[in-house]
């Protein structure tokens, strides 16, 4: 008997990761700084993007807000709202994969706007991306995708998220982290995390490999501190801090980081497709892997 036609590839599409980027980091948006009118646009665009793809609310509602109490460097507080939506699992509904962007970012300074388009209207866009696929193949485990606010002031957004789990903690498999994930001019995706969590090798050994994306381990050496240790730098820290194990994909800084020149068309939307379908295969592998415990196989420095 001739086997039946196979699935279609899950593909990655550039042109739609261009398109969302584009939008977010658009000049009408103020740079997306969290309280502005800018930031209450691109969450509307999130919010209509989830709908678009699909996305369930966390219970009744996508908006997570959350208050960021006054702090020395900042006596007053500041007002965010997370934004999530989910897709629940076909065999383990009740077993968690977490997938962040933050979509603040530097807002306007001195009349000039920060479009941050790599920094992270990238990360954001490949949420409706990721959403896109998994309407298209359901996970086996539930996946909530979450759009973070307040990053860029403090990883407040994601310190939010775990203070107040929609979720229990305890049944988040994994946390994949997505900040700065479409400008690799060097080619470089770094894939942090394996030193922690030393499970996590295997898994993305086994992915395929998209052309011109050089995928290295790094930058989560316990041993070395400041700048050359991201793993509390993006919003994964919150989750890892939380005792949530975590892969963090992201590039090295590049001349336009923190800049009002990080805008859109100096993305090289190839890279940026192969970037995502990276990600997007390490979800997959996760997701297919029965009783995953990467927190069994942490390591203790």
């Amino acid at each position: 008997m001739a086997a039946g036609p196979s699935a279609p590839p899950l593909v990655v599409s550039s042109d739609q990761l261009m398109a969302d980027v584009t939008v977010l980091s658009a000049d009408d948006m103020q740079g997306r700084a969290i309280g502005t009118e800018g930031n209450r646009m691109a969450r509307d665009y999130i919010l209509r993007r989830f709908a678009e793809e699909g996305l369930q609310p966390v219970d009744d509602d996508y908006l997570l807000p959350f208050t960021a109490a006054p702090t020395a460097r900042r006596p007053t507080a500041l007002e965010g709202i997370n934004v999530a939506g989910v897709v629940r699992g076909t065999t383990h509904p009740d077993r968690w994969i977490i997938v962040t962007a933050h979509y603040d970012h530097e807002g306007v300074r001195d009349g000039q706007i920060y479009n941050g388009a790599d920094d992270n209207a990238s990360g954001t866009a490949a949420l409706f991306e990721l959403a896109r696929l998994l309407r298209l193949s359901p996970p086996r485990h539930s996946v909530m995708l979450v759009a973070l606010d307040g990053e860029e002031r403090g990883l407040l957004g994601a310190q939010a998220f775990v203070r107040s789990p929609p979720v229990p903690l305890d049944a988040v498999v994994l946390n994949i982290n997505l900040d700065m994930v479409a400008r690799g001019d060097n080619g470089i995706l770094w894939v942090v995390g394996s030193r922690p969590y030393p499970g996590l090798v295997p898994l993305i050994d086994g992915l395929a490999q998209q052309p011109g994306v050089e995928r290295r381990y790094g930058y989560d050496d316990p041993a070395v501190t400041g700048r050359n240790n991201w793993v509390m730098l993006s919003d994964q820290g919150a989750f890892h801090a939380a005792g949530v194990p975590f892969v963090f994909f992201s590039v090295d800084d590049h001349a336009d980081y923190h800049q009002p020149s990080d805008d859109a068309e100096r993305i090289n939307a190839a890279w940026y497709r192969g970037s995502i379908q990276t990600a997007h295969d390490a979800l997959r592998a996760v997701d297919a892997t029965d009783d995953l415990d990467l927190r069994a196989t942490r390591a203790v420095h």
